[in-house]
């Protein structure tokens, strides 16, 4: 907190928080999912979720035929026709895709373009649920090219998320992350019921919070790994419903 509030630490303070991130995806192979789901057997399954261009459906679902408790999500590939990319959505949910990745920062595009419109379209028609990231972080430096190829904005709660889940109330929408911010969450969304959220990066408080406001059966278990981590995921988890064996169940599982 005393760094965030100085000027002149928060900017080297928050590049070395981008590039230990950029660390972490790269060690992020299979065998250390693998070895991590071996030390937390609690964890039954972990969905996995490909952002285009840095990953592609097709990596996940090779990678679940090696170790069968990934739970494969796709991703859209944005410089494909808009008809091809929703005729190879449909193909990867017979493949085994339980649902869709968004990322509007790190991919570019606003929640309303029409090529991301096209794929929430499909998962809509599947009955299966459209995960997006939501918060209007930097992902890379100032000296990166790829900053300039990257609008925070487009993943702003406010300004973005929640009017897309308006638009989509027949989606089922996982807004990630939103349960560290669970009152701006409520307030956003208290009129639908289409819309959940996660624990990645959550306190315990903050998990017993979001089930306050939202219901257990509205916050999902997550851990944002690997930029989180099993071990905390886990153990704050049990520390926020431990005595709630119904809500660890429903919220965990």
């Amino acid at each position: 907190a005393d760094v965030m509030a100085d000027p002149e630490k928060v900017g080297p303070f928050v590049y070395k928080l981008i590039k230990s991130g950029q660390y972490r995806c790269w060690e992020w192979t299979l065998e250390n999912l693998t070895r991590e789901l071996d030390a937390h057997p609690e964890v039954k399954y972990t969905v996995m979720l490909p952002i285009w261009p840095n990953q592609t459906f097709e990596e996940y679902w090779a990678a679940s035929k090696l170790e069968d408790r990934i739970i494969p999500f796709t991703t859209c590939v944005l410089d494909m026709d808009i008809a091809d990319m929703c005729e190879k959505l449909r193909k990867d949910i017979a493949r085994g895709a339980k649902g869709l990745k968004l990322h509007p920062t790190i991919q570019n595009v606003p929640l309303d373009d029409p090529r991301i419109e096209a794929a929430v379209r499909v998962f809509t028609d599947a009955d299966l649920p459209v995960l997006t990231h939501c918060g209007a972080n930097a992902y890379y430096t100032d000296d990166d090219p790829r900053s300039k190829e990257s609008n925070p904005m487009f993943s702003d709660f406010q300004t973005a998320v929640v009017p897309f889940c308006h638009k989509w109330t027949n989606t089922k929408i996982i807004v990630a992350h939103s349960a560290s911010c669970c009152e701006v969450l409520y307030e956003g969304v208290k009129d639908l019921d289409n819309v959940w959220t996660d624990t990645s990066m959550c306190s315990a408080a903050l998990m017993r919070k979001a089930v306050e406001l939202l219901g257990e059966d509205k916050v999902l278990f997550g851990t944002d790994v690997p930029f989180g981590s099993f071990h905390y995921s886990v153990a704050e988890l049990i520390k926020a419903f431990g005595d709630q064996p119904e809500i660890l169940d429903k919220v965990g599982y």
